[in-house]
């Protein structure tokens, strides 16, 4: 976990230029209003018009900019803390693209009907549903982008234990719900919900964090527990002894067509041609429930093809080892007879094949 910090840095910085793009408008808008005149003025009018808008488009950079940081903010929190941020690093990262893109449509799309909606109003408004879909799609996608960076930051309070967090996100949730209403009340509680998120972040980005097993496991929302230390498993004491002994009465199958992977109580599984990810419901009722949780949802993935079996690391939480050699995230590995696979130091797997030679696998 020695990266959270710094991913929730990131994210500070991010919710303060969130903080500066929601100001910098309003404060146009204040400074700007009483200038214009009642009667006349017009060049007034016209310059005070523009101030506004240089204030929204400035106030949109540094909101892109807010965004930029909230998505790498959410990869490291990703790697420190629990790979369920990934998912929301992801919606991110497509939902803003797929934004930008069919709003800019939208918009060439308006300024080019522009013209025809001058000489004959009556045939562009038939075509407008053609268009306005465009519209639509942006702001859905602008939606589940808000939506998953709301559940994040509640996400991370539960993970933290921290009740503030969960406030700020749900604050924020209803700041924007509230704009019907009243937009100064709607304004009001979105400014206060990122101001608690910044206090929060602040204090946790120089606190030392620690997330106790038991607590973590008894939340509904956690699902997976911190790495053990981070010891080779050819290193350390065996995790299950009394498991060591029925290895050696695992026949091995000398001439048998395919691959399988052997584990502890009787677990088998045969692997075939094609690509198949493992995960922690692959192993449910072969080890116990405790050591479980420290297998992720996809933990890893073999992958069968006519050179062989090929083993890869799904960015797990706890790692996988082959041979007593950590794997790093997304290295592939070609399998040999006999290779010995370690998921999250709690289970141990042995890979046979139709192969009749010996690789120099370590003895258990």
């Amino acid at each position: 976990m020695k990266d959270l910090p710094l991913g929730i840095k990131l994210l500070r910085n991010s919710l303060i230029l969130m903080l500066v793009s929601i100001l910098i408008p309003l404060v146009a808008i204040s400074i700007e209003e009483p200038s214009i005149p009642v009667e006349g003025g017009i060049g007034q009018v016209s310059i005070s018009a523009y101030s506004i808008e240089a204030a929204g488009i400035l106030s949109l950079l540094i909101a892109l900019a807010s965004i930029f940081l909230i998505y790498k903010g959410w990869g490291v929190v990703c790697q420190g803390l629990d790979e369920s941020f990934c998912l929301i690093q992801r919606i991110i990262k497509y939902g803003v693209a797929t934004s930008i893109i069919f709003f800019v449509g939208f918009i060439t799309i308006t300024y080019s009907f522009l013209p025809k909606i001058m000489k004959d109003p009556l045939s562009v408004i038939s075509s407008l549903p053609d268009w306005s879909v465009l519209l639509l799609i942006a702001i859905l996608t602008s939606l589940s982008t808000f939506l998953s960076i709301v559940y994040g930051f509640y996400k991370m309070g539960s993970l933290l234990n921290s009740i503030n967090l969960k406030i700020g996100s749900t604050l924020l949730l209803i700041g924007p719900l509230t704009i019907y209403a009243s937009i100064s009340i709607s304004a009001a509680i979105t400014l206060l919900a990122i101001i608690i998120l910044i206090t929060i972040t602040n204090s946790l980005s120089r606190a030392e964090i620690e997330v106790e097993p038991e607590k973590v496991k008894s939340s509904p929302i956690f699902e997976e527990k911190l790495p053990r230390e981070a010891e080779a498993p050819s290193q350390r004491k065996l995790i299950h002894p009394r498991e060591v002994s029925k290895w050696e009465e695992i026949p091995l199958p000398k001439k048998k067509r395919g691959a399988q992977l052997i584990g502890p109580n009787g677990l088998s599984i045969t692997l075939r041609i094609g690509i198949r990810t493992f995960g922690r419901r692959d192993f449910a009722g072969y080890i116990s429930d405790e050591d479980l949780d420290y297998i992720s949802r996809r933990h890893f993935e073999i992958k069968g093809t006519s050179q062989g079996y090929f083993i890869r690391d799904l960015g797990s939480l706890n790692g996988t080892w082959v041979n007593g050699r950590k794997l790093v995230r997304n290295e592939s590995i070609k399998l040999a007879n006999g290779t010995i696979i370690d998921i999250a130091e709690v289970v141990r797997l042995r890979f046979v094949s139709g192969e009749e030679e010996d690789l120099g696998v370590p003895s258990i």
